[in-house]
């Protein structure tokens, strides 16, 4: 049974998981590296046992655990650019010139903000995730979240004002 569970979690949520991934990490190579080391601990828990109640919310918890290891023995928080997946939004693509210069800036004032503050950013801004889903995922009460989203947006806004010399509503 495990097996089968794991393969249907495999099929529905390997693409998301390595998008996430690589987001976070800004490297395709490394983000596919370690959506296998997420994949890996999923098979683990689930030949453990583990019962999954919300696969979403535990297979981007693993996937941000997995990131934050990385990062830890890496020393390495310069991460977030944004990437070219056609299931992004359309801030996250680029197509023109413009639009690239755009897309560094933005890049730029999200590399700006703390980890705390940019995980639950990207995780409902470009992953789609809801304030109670990026709870499970991040280990904080949906409240702590909505906090961290606002001073994230607010943070996000005086970094991109820093970098463009814009204010956001002047781009749009």
């Amino acid at each position: 049974m495990p097996d089968q569970e794991f393969e249907a979690l495999f099929r529905a949520y390997q693409q998301p998981i390595t998008a996430y991934l690589i987001h976070l990490l800004g490297s395709a190579e490394q983000g596919q590296e370690l959506a296998q080391d997420t994949f890996l601990r999923a098979y683990s828990a689930l030949a453990r046992g583990v019962q999954v109640q919300y696969p979403t919310a535990w297979l981007y918890c693993i996937a941000t655990h997995v990131a934050s290891d990385h990062f830890r023995r890496a020393r390495l928080f310069k991460w977030l650019p944004l990437w070219d997946s056609e299931d992004n939004p359309a801030l996250c693509t680029a197509d023109t010139t413009e639009a690239v210069a755009d897309q560094l800036m933005v890049r730029s004032a999200l590399a700006r903000l703390k980890p705390p503050y940019r995980i639950p950013l990207v995780l409902h801004l470009c992953e789609g995730l809801s304030t109670a889903e990026i709870a499970e995922v991040v280990g904080i009460s949906r409240d702590a979240v909505k906090m961290r989203l606002m001073r994230a947006r607010e943070q996000f806004q005086q970094a991109f004002q820093d970098v463009s010399g814009q204010k956001l509503d002047e781009v749009a």
